[in-house]
């Protein structure tokens, strides 16, 4: 039986990603690599630390140990967090889902941002957080998944996984989660490995929404 569902954040519940992939591209650029939004939606998920090593490997490079906080701390400075809004109908079919299930987040995004989203638009709705601060390794690894679940106290069974990344969804499956995925930024056919795709966030809420028992 369903007891717990857990949400990424960038990308599924708040339309954030370009701001952040825009905030990478800048710091990037001041470090002497140039890269597209489209290379930050690739590697989507993981926490800052693997977002920098994934970027330099690509370019045939190695990072230099103070490259990680050099660059993580531009992308913070750059990224406006007033531009980051909730989807459309996102905070009211949180609080139906509230009535029926526990609801936990496990994101990339650092303490600060994810902590910010949370004050701004959905405080008192989830039970369990993990940032990618709280974790040695981020998505795909499967540490921050095991981590919610385990402080939801569940069996791994009993929880269902709402993603939009590959990274993502790799990690929630390699965590032995049952996981559906939504197409906010990769078109649906990056996202099958999930166990369900969704083209857009009206067939995510129907979905949901579905799920709520009479």
């Amino acid at each position: 039986m369903l007891k717990a569902i857990i949400f990424d954040v960038d990308g599924v519940l708040v339309d954030s990603m370009r701001f952040h992939a825009d905030a990478w591209v800048e710091a990037f650029r001041e470090a002497g690599l140039s890269i597209k939004r489209e290379d930050i939606y690739e590697i989507e998920g993981g926490n800052n630390r693997g977002i920098v090593r994934s970027i330099f490997e690509k370019a045939g490079k190695n990072p230099e140990t103070e490259d990680f906080e050099s660059i993580s701390r531009k992308k913070r400075e750059i990224l406006d967090l007033s531009l980051l809004k909730p989807f459309d109908g996102m905070v009211d079919c949180l609080k139906e889902l509230k009535q029926s299930f526990h609801l936990a987040l496990v994101s990339g995004s650092s303490r600060m941002v994810v902590g910010t989203v949370i004050e701004n638009f959905f405080s008192d709705i989830f039970e369990v957080i993990v940032t990618g601060s709280d974790v040695e390794n981020g998505k795909p690894s499967p540490e921050p998944y095991l981590k919610g679940v385990e402080k939801l106290s569940l069996p791994g069974d009993e929880c269902l996984v709402v993603e939009n990344a590959p990274m993502g969804i790799e990690a929630a499956k390699a965590a032995g989660l049952y996981c559906v995925a939504v197409a906010s930024t990769l078109g649906p056919e990056r996202l099958q490995h999930a166990d369900l795709v969704f083209e857009n966030h009206a067939a995510l809420f129907e979905y949901l929404k579905n799920l709520v028992p009479d």
